[in-house]
């Protein structure tokens, strides 16, 4: 109770925007484009009206690591273009945290069909399969053995690695900014 009373909150303001060009952190660029979906906020009055083009910098990149840590970035935005054509700078430094995405994996899923068993026949129990059991066999039919158990070690172990950011342009993005007021 009272390290539940200790804690500090911290507010945060949800972006949502669009990018207008490929963001990767593979290939990461130092200057980024955001179109903003919603109004922001960024505190002492300056509001960014929707539909402006937010240019900032593309900071703290960190590649993808051991056990499904996912890539990350950090922006900074540095100016707007607001929806009339009129550029703005801002001068005040603010760190936005790029927020992952929970993504399905429908390569991966597995797809059921069947009757359940009663016990007598255990061919009328349900029968299950993944998309990429095809794709993996027709893969090791090839000789491309090494390739699928990278794909699965990676993928399905819990020392794989994660993955990079890759948002295509018009692609919806969302950051993290500190709640000001």
């Amino acid at each position: 109770m009272v390290l539940i009373c200790c804690m500090g909150v911290v507010n945060t303001q949800v972006f949502k925007g669009k990018a207008v060009e490929k963001i990767s952190t593979k290939s990461p660029s130092e200057i980024i484009k955001i179109k903003a979906l919603r109004d922001l906020n960024l505190g002492n009055g300056l509001i960014i009206e929707k539909n402006s083009i937010i240019t900032g910098k593309m900071t703290d990149v960190v590649s993808p690591e051991k056990f499904h840590k996912n890539a990350s970035f950090t922006f900074i935005p540095t100016s707007y273009t607001d929806p009339e054509g009129l550029e703005h700078s801002i001068d005040k430094e603010v760190k936005a945290i790029y927020r992952q995405k929970l993504k399905p994996d429908f390569k991966h899923s597995e797809i059921s069909f069947g009757m359940s068993s009663n016990g007598k026949n255990p061919l009328n129990s349900a029968f299950f399969f993944s998309p990429s059991y095809f794709s993996n066999t027709k893969k090791i039919i090839k000789g491309e053995g090494k390739e699928v158990w990278e794909d699965y070690k990676n993928r399905n172990t819990p020392w794989g690695y994660g993955e990079d950011i890759n948002i295509k342009a018009k692609e919806v993005i969302y950051f993290n900014f500190p709640d000001i007021e």
